[in-house]
This record gives structure tokens, C-alpha cells and sequence, in this order.
């Protein structure tokens, strides 16, 4: 199997946990990142590779759960995967996700928060 980058993006703003209050600016960062790029939706079977930079924290109960930062951020990327095929309310496709690396650190003193995401296909 082979690996092909098809886009990468860099979404800038603060990421956001899975049910948080922060969620909806992060998704609409997230669509808008894709949105510029001019790219997608594909039919494929995808690996996604995302580096989130997250901002210091401002109180003890703000924690970056990594696998809360990247449902939210899936959720968001029906612009590079289509929508799922179902009778249910809208959704991405990231059922069509094979593989996933996700990692996570706090900003630097000369960066902002975001994330980095490259999406790759799979070729058999």
C-alpha cells in the first residue's frame, strides 16, 4: 500500500475539545482552512496526520485530551471526505479514515494555536 498526500492545511485558532463551548469556532476554523485550500471532497480511503498546537493553559480544568481534540476536528472535514451516506443529520465521512497520527504541544512563544493537518490517500 501507498501513501499520497492530497492537502495539507494549517487552521489557525484555539482547538477545541469534543462538547466544549469552543467546539463551533474551532469546526468553523477547521472548514475554513479546507475551504481555502480549493481541494476535495474525495472518494478514497484516507490517512489523516494532525499536529495540534494548543495554547497554554488558563486554569487547572482546561486540558487537552488529545482524543477530544480529534473527534471535533474529523467532524469538521466534510469538505475533504464528503458527507457519510445514512438517514441520519449530516455528517462527515471519516468513517472512510484507515489511519490516524495525531500529536499535540503547547504553543511556542512565536506561534499561534492551531493544527496542521495532512490528508493522504491510500493506494492499494
Amino acid at each position: 500500500m501507498r501513501i499520497e498526500t492530497l492537502v495539507i492545511v494549517k487552521v489557525v485558532g484555539r482547538p477545541a475539545s469534543y462538547s466544549s463551548a469552543a467546539e463551533p469556532a474551532w469546526k468553523a476554523a477547521v472548514r475554513e482552512a479546507f475551504t481555502r485550500s480549493g481541494l476535495g471532497p474525495w472518494a478514497e480511503r484516507f490517512s489523516v496526520l494532525v499536529e495540534f498546537r494548543t495554547p497554554e493553559a488558563r486554569n487547572a480544568n482546561e486540558v487537552w485530551d488529545l482524543d477530544n481534540l480529534i473527534k471535533p476536528t474529523l467532524d469538521a472535514m466534510e469538505g475533504v471526505f464528503g458527507l457519510r451516506e445514512w438517514r441520519g443529520p449530516a455528517q462527515a465521512a471519516d468513517d472512510r479514515v484507515d489511519h490516524l497520527e495525531a500529536t499535540k504541544r503547547t504553543v511556542r512563544s512565536d506561534e499561534t494555536p492551531g493544527a496542521r493537518i495532512e490528508v493522504r490517500r491510500l493506494v492499494q
